[in-house]
């Protein structure tokens, strides 16, 4: 069984109870280790080591939940700046995840982003974001070519050669 994907949660501690805990709970359902403040980081801990040196350093997605309590945040912007230059690196992929209606911070504003519509119910949003982290796709596969695209001279006419039939 391959290892699960690393995804570390940055969100605002407002949007804990109404959507993060949910959400991270989902995701792991999903076979995707969401790294969650709450769950790793205990009592005594350093945080600033669980974070960074846990939670950043060794995630290959980064799921960024912006709302208007988190784009105030400035523990949410040390982490979102983390993500960044690890992006820029090649190192991991950002993901942000809209759940109300503010501004969008302006490093993330190149990305496209999920908008989270409904926090009650967002079973279609939640399957874009699992395909992102899993690099999955639902671009249907390519098809046959018609016979008569496939079909050479060559079939046709016997006598011809290879060379006959080079840019037919």
């Amino acid at each position: 069984m391959p290892t699960p994907p690393k995804v570390f949660i940055s969100h605002a501690s407002e949007d804990k109870d109404h959507f993060v805990l949910r959400f991270a709970t989902q995701l792991r359902a999903k076979g995707i280790d969401a790294w969650y403040d709450a769950w790793e980081i205990k009592a005594g801990d350093s945080i600033v080591d669980k974070i960074w040196e846990e939670g950043i350093k060794n995630a290959q997605a980064f799921v960024i939940v912006v709302s208007s309590s988190s784009i105030t945040k400035k523990w949410v912007r040390e982490e979102l700046n983390s993500a960044m230059v690890r992006r820029i690196e090649k190192s991991c992929q950002v993901i942000p995840v809209v759940i109300d209606n503010c501004e969008v911070p302006e490093a993330l504003r190149h990305l496209r982003w999920v908008k989270i519509k409904q926090l009650s119910s967002y079973e279609g949003e939640l399957s874009e974001i699992v395909s992102a982290i899993f690099g999955t796709s639902s671009k249907p596969a390519i098809g046959s070519p018609p016979p008569h695209v496939t079909t050479s001279v060559l079939n046709c006419l016997p006598t011809l050669t290879k060379i006959d039939n080079q840019g037919v």
